[in-house]
């Protein structure tokens, strides 16, 4: 019975700590004429991390492919390095998936959004400098600029915790034709909070995870055939 009893001590222990195991993913964008860097890290405890990093997305003008060079780092010092390409049919197909389960599980947005507004933004810098070529066409789009990111502000302060002060700029160039892009942000969680809304989401679910996943591979293979 002793043993069953620290069995049981260790299980609770380890429920503790994972929900207080805060989890921060930060998302690093950048786009210039010839530099295109996707970097997603995420850290526990500020020790454990992996980092995914695509150096190189490009487009495959024979096949309109998607090619990207995928380099991975975790804590251990694991490092791993591979390329990915994504045909046209293949993104079709995951984007027809992915519209499917989104219908089917519509009904989720309360839990996800309970989700949401336990995030914490610690850091959220986007910025972007343009020029058209054209002084007028160039300042419309800077005024349109400005309200589309004020807009996306907004609502991520409404629906997770800001705790920044978001730094957004926008930097016309009125005499060249260029587009210059960075953004990042960085967001905390506590690993407790998704255990929970997984727990939510099954049980919500109440099994039909499988059938869904059947209903979009066959819904797949129809839009294949036809």
């Amino acid at each position: 019975m002793e043993w069953m009893a620290g069995a049981a001590a260790v299980f609770v222990l380890l429920l503790i700590l994972a929900g207080i195991t805060p989890v921060s993913v930060t998302l690093h964008v950048l786009y210039q004429k010839k530099q295109q860097d996707i970097t997603v890290k995420i850290t526990m405890w500020h020790v454990f991390y992996k980092t995914i990093h695509l150096p190189m997305i490009a487009l495959e003008e024979e096949t309109g492919s998607i090619v990207m060079k995928e380099e991975t780092k975790s804590t251990p010092g694991k490092s791993e390095e591979k390329d990915i390409k994504e045909t046209p049919e293949e993104m079709k197909s995951q984007m027809e998936s992915f519209r499917l389960w989104l219908s089917h599980v519509n009904e989720l947005r309360p839990l996800l959004f309970s989700f949401l507004n336990k995030w914490k933004i610690k850091k959220l810098c986007w910025k972007s400098r343009f020029g058209t070529g054209d002084a007028a066409w160039t300042g419309f789009l800077s005024g349109s600029c400005w309200t589309v990111k004020h807009m996306a502000v907004g609502l991520l302060s409404a629906v997770c915790r800001l705790k920044c002060t978001p730094e957004v700029e926008i930097s016309p160039d009125f005499q060249n034709q260029r587009f210059e892009a960075e953004f990042l942000c960085m967001v905390t969680v506590r690993l407790g909070h998704a255990i929970i809304t997984g727990i939510r989401v099954l049980k919500h679910l109440k099994g039909n995870v499988f059938a869904l996943w059947q209903k979009a591979k066959a819904e797949t293979r129809r839009e294949e055939a036809s």
